[in-house]
């Protein structure tokens, strides 16, 4: 693997290079009125996507050219509030994927009844079964044929927190477990019909009294899907095949643990056992980290046969093997299941940890780009507390940029990338954000801003920056350096202004790269500029005859220079004034401003 121990260590920047603002993005806002957002769901036999809460669920073309949030009325909800009850209160309490040509498979409960059905591609409603149990929409869950595998993760004496598979035909349930557990991935190996897993992914209360021991503790369980429960007399219509694992992410060396499970996404391979698992973690002082585990790893050590309370000697079947007919396990192992057991052997991180100790991020997607000349390229696209979303190298934690996906500082409820297209929704409790990762235009046709940016989704050719498939940026031979290795000098023509005698004004000059040093120069001498967020501005102090010439602004990154400005001022008469895009009219806030400073 590529991950390295600190970002900021390998790279020397934890900031963003570019900052995406709300306006440059490709976004869509929601309808008013729409609350509560909690999950976003991706249909499979269409181009839907939808968007669901508690009250309702919306759905919205991402082709459209203003897509718009828009509120779906389910036959389902006649079933459940019919007309004659205006008071009915019912809450969507689970919503995912559909299955064999389905679109959504979906529960409502109204009071303590939960009813569940898939809905076809005209959503009306199929094959609708009564849940047993109360379920939480935020709770990962996942349908595979007509087997639906959901979680419980909240604190009900009636319900035993963990796994659950339920059919119309009943469900297997986790055995006795007290334990606060807070659920975050459901992943499966379909494999064949006998030897298809699933996994957990979640974190579990830590019953250390120490108060130096961290309050969670991060866990990965590993299930058989053909599981049909244990005998009469021991763990009927419960699990017979669950172990679970302790995954550690951090630095032994160090002795930097990150122990709570925040995300978890997964670059799926064949074989199976080539597949990749990321997962976003915190610790006790909420700093961030990512780890990668290879799934080959996972299946060594729940397949080690070595468990932390158990030395007795398992030979065929081992515990946690599947089998054809659970029911017909020995006494022996289905006694040890009951138990729960735990792996001897913690599941470790492939490589280093990637140290992400400056920003707070809670959601997690990874992206694979194939390129054609660093090979394939894996991008981390990170959600901040905050509402940005980040686009990270995996490599070695470059930050390439920053998108503002919401007008305001929100919560994001949940991401969903779309592999085939390039795209990103981001969804907030309100509002739902569209991001094209392969917008090149945010580098402004810039050669020197598209190739330091890094972005493995865009490449510079003969028609400027472009997204180009499965091309791969190369970041040092580049045509930017063509005839001058170390400069690039601007193209547009040069232009002139006249300047008032004695007026004020800004010389702007717009910052493409927070990573880049600005600078204007005056005839080739260096000027002291305003630094802005997005500008290096410089002040014509009361326009005299030496202040007449050429003004040139260059950018500085990495050893290469550019010219992003090029103008010659030339003092006109009092009251007479020529314009240009590179001269601001210094405004009364500002020349105050500079005056105090």
């Amino acid at each position: 693997m590529f991950i390295m121990k600190s970002a900021e260590e390998k790279h020397g920047h934890p900031t963003p290079r570019v900052i995406i603002p709300h306006k440059d993005g490709s976004f869509l806002t929601s309808n008013s009125g729409v609350k509560d957002l909690m999950k976003l769901i991706k249909d499979p036999v269409s181009t839907n996507l939808y968007a669901v809460g508690p009250q309702g669920l919306y759905v919205f073309q991402p082709g459209d050219k203003a897509p718009q949030l828009q509120l779906v009325r389910l036959p389902l909800y006649k079933n459940v509030c019919p007309v004659s009850s205006p008071d009915c209160r019912f809450n969507i309490s689970l919503l995912t994927e559909g299955t064999n040509g389905t679109s959504l498979f979906i529960c409502v409960t109204t009071g303590d009844q939960t009813n569940c059905c898939n809905m076809n591609s005209e959503l009306s409603p199929e094959k609708c079964f009564d849940l047993p149990y109360l379920v939480q929409i935020k709770d990962p869950c996942l349908k595979i044929g007509e087997q639906l595998y959901l979680t419980v993760s909240h604190n009900d004496q009636s319900t035993v927190q963990g796994l659950y598979r339920c059919s119309p035909g009943g469900c297997t349930r986790p055995s006795a477990n007290h334990i606060e557990q807070k659920h975050v991935k459901i992943i499966a190996d379909k494999g064949s019909k006998s030897d298809g897993k699933l996994y957990t992914f979640y974190n579990e209360h830590n019953t250390n009294p120490d108060p130096d021991t961290p309050r969670w503790i991060p866990r990965i369980s590993q299930i058989c899907m053909a599981d049909r429960g244990g005998t009469k007399a021991k763990l009927q219509f419960s699990w017979t095949s669950l172990l679970t694992a302790r995954l550690f992410c951090g630095n032994k060396e160090e002795r930097l643990v990150y122990t709570e499970l925040l995300d978890v996404d997964v670059l799926e391979a064949e074989p199976w056992s080539n597949t990749l698992i990321y997962a976003l973690f915190k610790n006790a002082y909420d700093l961030r980290a990512v780890c990668v585990y290879k799934m080959s790893d996972i299946i060594h050590v729940f397949s080690s046969n070595k468990f932390t309370e158990s030395r007795e000697e398992f030979s065929s079947p081992r515990p946690g093997e599947c089998v054809p007919d659970s029911q017909k396990l020995p006494p022996k192992i289905l006694n040890l299941m009951e138990t729960r057991p735990v792996m001897q052997d913690w599941i470790e991180q492939d490589g280093e940890a990637l140290l992400l100790s400056h920003h707070l991020y809670s959601h997690l997607q990874v992206n694979q780009v194939q390129g054609s000349g660093n090979g394939r390229q894996n991008v981390l696209l990170m959600g901040l507390e905050s509402g940005q979303i980040h686009k990270i190298l995996e490599q070695d934690g470059f930050i390439i940029s920053e998108y503002q996906a919401f007008k305001n500082k929100t919560i994001i409820t949940s991401m969903k990338l779309d592999r085939s297209t390039g795209a990103l929704f981001v969804s907030s409790s309100s509002n739902v954000a569209q991001i094209d990762l392969q917008n090149c235009s945010v580098y402004k046709n810039q050669c020197s801003d598209c190739v330091f940016a890094r972005d493995p989704y865009c490449r510079w050719n003969q028609d400027g920056c472009s997204s180009d498939g499965n091309s791969s940026q190369d970041t040092k031979e580049t045509v930017c350096a063509r005839g001058s290795p170390k400069t690039s000098q601007l193209k547009t023509s040069r232009s002139s202004l006249k300047v008032p005698r004695d007026s004020k004004y800004y010389l702007k000059c717009p910052k493409s790269s927070r990573h880049a040093a600005y600078s204007w120069y005056h005839d080739s001498e260096a000027r002291e500029c305003e630094s802005t967020e997005q500008d290096c501005l410089l002040l014509i102090d009361g326009m005299r005859k030496a202040d007449e010439g050429w003004y040139e602004c260059k950018s500085t990154e990495d050893g290469y220079t550019a010219t992003i400005e090029q103008l010659r001022l030339e003092m006109g008469r009092n009251g007479a004034s020529q314009r240009s895009a590179a001269a601001v009219v210094l405004a009364p806030l500002l020349i105050m401003s500079w005056l105090i400073c």
